[in-house]
């Protein structure tokens, strides 16, 4: 008898916005290869509006989680006995980052449990079905190493991005449980090499449960062009937070000697602090800020739009799949060293950029990338889709990605 094999995928938001846009093509894979995908969106506020699905995935919300920051959902990480347990194994290091450590810590296992006890009773309880779990977000796979921990025969797995692997990204610079969700799930699929080797610095001995598994974008019907007058035309693209530090890039343009047209893709809480900067500049700077767009307008934008370089200076990142998409349409990237951005951007498809650029350096490097001769350019444009292609086409990706995980056997 064929035993159907289904998958349990545990995300932020996804289906539902805002967030985790990139997942709706993995997913596509994802549902060739398993009989059902199952979705548990952990953070998931607002139902009014969600993304396409294919047909055989099933979503699943967990209505207790809307009083996950209530003392009532947070004490299940002491009435349970297996929360209970690890609470108090972890207790003397979350108390390391003060009482916010240790609520920190008490609401994820509430969580935790919650998750827990909700796939086993609502999903895993049909016999004659393989299950195997997969948390987009390594700090959303609590739940699932609750349950591989009591049910060994399980297979469970989980992605680490940056965010959910790197703590110096929160405050307090602590993500509860991480080591020991680490040890219990059967591998840790990371995006970047960076990645790989940052969660390898802190626990040698589970570096053989990691493994880079690299995102990708999908293959564009066409490409950009460059700008056919004498303006540089840069884009950016991302939502409007400090971590972008969109800001250096706006104040860098007011110091750019060459005519250059600077376009933003998205919005945010930083929108006003940049509408003011843009307000003073000079002549030879021009700009836009087209909003948010849909995954498939921005590759429209992209081709139908000359775009001569991508622009991305945050100051922290997992792999931005932003350049991924620029990259795809023959468009090089300007991007600073963080994270794994250095495995996708290079002096032959782009520049990359010093992690603590000032306004001024960066700004001598935009005019810089300007006043590069026309071949050089060209150049540029070809070693970026070429680097795409290699590394970061979807296709390749996410096809080896979902036969190796429908390729682990039997659970309960």
């Amino acid at each position: 008898m064929t035993i159907e094999k289904e998958l349990i995928l545990i995300t932020n938001r996804y289906p539902f916005y805002p967030g985790e846009e990139f997942l709706t093509l993995e997913l596509e894979y994802l549902c060739e290869k398993f009989s059902k995908v199952h979705l548990i969106p952990i953070n998931a506020r607002d139902f009014s509006s969600r993304r396409e699905l294919p047909e055989n995935t099933e979503i699943h919300i967990i209505e207790n989680l809307d009083s996950r920051n209530k003392l009532l959902a947070k004490s299940k990480g002491l009435t349970d006995p297996q929360g209970r347990r690890w609470f108090f194994n972890e207790l003397g290091y979350s108390a390391k980052f003060g009482y916010r450590g240790v609520l920190k810590l008490l609401s994820w296992i509430g969580i935790g449990v919650e998750v827990r006890d909700y796939i086993l009773k609502q999903i895993m309880n049909t016999k004659g079905k393989s299950f195997i779990c997969y948390s987009y977000w390594l700090s959303l796979a609590l739940g699932a190493a609750f349950i591989k921990e009591e049910n060994t025969k399980l297979t469970a797995f989980s992605r680490g991005h940056g965010g959910d692997i790197y703590e110096y990204r929160h405050r307090p610079p602590y993500l509860p449980l991480k080591q020991k969700v680490i040890e219990e799930l059967d591998r840790i699929y990371l995006i970047s090499k960076n990645g790989v080797d940052f969660i390898s610095g802190q626990y040698p001995r589970l570096k053989d449960k990691l493994q880079i598994a690299r995102l990708g974008t999908s293959t564009p019907n066409g490409e950009s062009f460059e700008s056919p007058d004498d303006v540089f035309r840069i884009v950016s693209c991302s939502y409007m937070v400090p971590v972008k530090r969109l800001d250096l890039l706006a104040s860098s343009l007011k110091n750019c000697k060459n005519k250059i047209h600077w376009t933003h893709i998205g919005d945010g809480p930083d929108r006003e602090k940049l509408e003011n900067i843009v307000k003073v500049f000079p002549n030879n700077i021009t700009h836009t800020f087209t909003g948010s767009l849909t995954n498939e307008d921005v590759i429209r934008y992209y081709i139908e739009n000359p775009v001569d370089m991508f622009i991305n200076v945050s100051s922290s990142e997992g792999i931005p799949v932003s350049i991924m998409e620029a990259f795809s349409c023959h468009i090089p990237a300007m991007a600073t060293d963080v994270g794994g951005t250095s495995e996708l951007v290079n002096s032959e498809n782009g520049v990359l950029l010093s992690s603590d650029i000032s306004s001024l350096q960066l700004a001598s490097k935009i005019d810089e990338a300007a006043s590069l001769p026309v071949k050089a350019k060209r150049d540029k444009r070809e070693k970026a889709y070429s680097s795409w292609l290699q590394a970061y086409n979807a296709e390749a990706n996410y096809t080896k990605f979902a036969e190796e995980l429908n390729s682990y056997g039997d659970s309960l």
